[in-house]
């Protein structure tokens, strides 16, 4: 996984807990981030690796973000590591 996929995945993470009321409130309440902080930052490296995390903190969270957008379960990890500044994986 490169970058900019790694970045397009986040920014699909992003979309999916914004689309959910229960999981932008856990997000909140887990960052500190406001909703307002969230769409100012959904560009950033910070932003997006926070709200990879937070899918990564609890398995279900995480599995439902996978059937949504159709990814393989270990992406959101990759895609948190190559956005912390880790390798980049090669699929």
């Amino acid at each position: 996984m490169n970058k900019d996929a790694a970045e397009t995945l986040a920014i699909q993470a992003v979309a999916h807990i914004a689309g959910d009321e229960e999981l932008l409130q856990g997000l909140m309440a887990q960052t500190g981030m406001g909703l307002d902080d969230l769409r100012a930052g959904i560009a950033s490296n910070e932003v997006q690796v926070g709200v990879l995390e937070f899918l990564l903190s609890h398995e279900p969270f995480l599995m439902g973000f996978v059937e949504d957008c159709g990814c393989a379960p270990e992406d959101p990890a990759r895609a948190q590591i190559v956005l912390s500044g880790g390798p980049i994986w090669q699929d």
